[in-house]
């Protein structure tokens, strides 16, 4: 029997496939002139240790910023990491399942943003468990995050789902015995992953 389910945030929760895409949406708001593939590859280069823990954006803004060519200011994060859109119809599955199921995220993603997210979206309102990579100082190719999810949340694996829009973010709870389960962000079909639940005898009330 299901108990609880736990959701990737970027390309689940939110419709962009990734939070660098979401993030420096903004960020190139101040160097529109620089191509936007150029200004995204920059972030992924210095910013990437900042996914565990092991470097603040602030730590190498000036690199990234000579990267990028051209000059950002660092405030303009704060408005980069508030600017998330939401997959209003996933919300809505999660508000469905809340009262009748345990709900986390898991999730790839530096303390710094997340904080800010969990604030502006108000997810602690709706998941019981929010696990960030940038806390914990591991990522989801690995089982650390999700033992630690089922030590939380006082559940076996059998008795929980994963959802994830990256195939290899699904070997590791597969491998503990989760029911891991592929959401294409492309085509964000909600419908079809309800359908992938109820087969798992998961309740979607009304």
């Amino acid at each position: 029997m299901i108990t609880t389910l736990f959701f990737d945030f970027d390309g689940v929760l939110s419709p962009d496939k990734s939070g660098s895409i979401t993030t420096c949406r903004t960020l190139h708001r101040a160097v529109p002139t620089v191509p936007f593939e150029h200004l995204l590859a920059c972030y992924h280069r210095h910013l990437v240790k900042s996914l565990v823990g092991e470097l603040s954006h602030r730590d190498v803004w000036d690199e990234f910023c000579a990267c990028v060519g051209g000059t950002i200011e660092i405030d303009l994060l704060d408005q980069a990491f508030r600017a998330i859109p939401k997959n209003g119809a996933m919300f809505q599955l999660c508000e469905r399942l809340k009262p009748h199921y345990k709900l986390g995220i898991i999730t790839d993603n530096s303390q710094e943003r997340f904080d800010v997210a969990k604030e502006a979206l108000e997810l602690p309102a709706l998941f019981d468990y929010i696990i960030v990579s940038g806390e914990t100082g591991v990522r989801k190719d690995r089982e650390t995050n999700f033992q630690l999810a089922l030590a939380l949340a006082e559940a076996k694996p059998a008795e929980c789902v994963f959802i994830d829009n990256d195939p290899a973010n699904l070997i590791a709870p597969a491998t503990l015995g989760f029911h891991a389960i592929y959401h294409d962000d492309a085509q964000n079909d909600v419908d079809r992953l309800m359908r992938k639940l109820d087969a798992l005898g998961v309740n979607l009330p009304q």
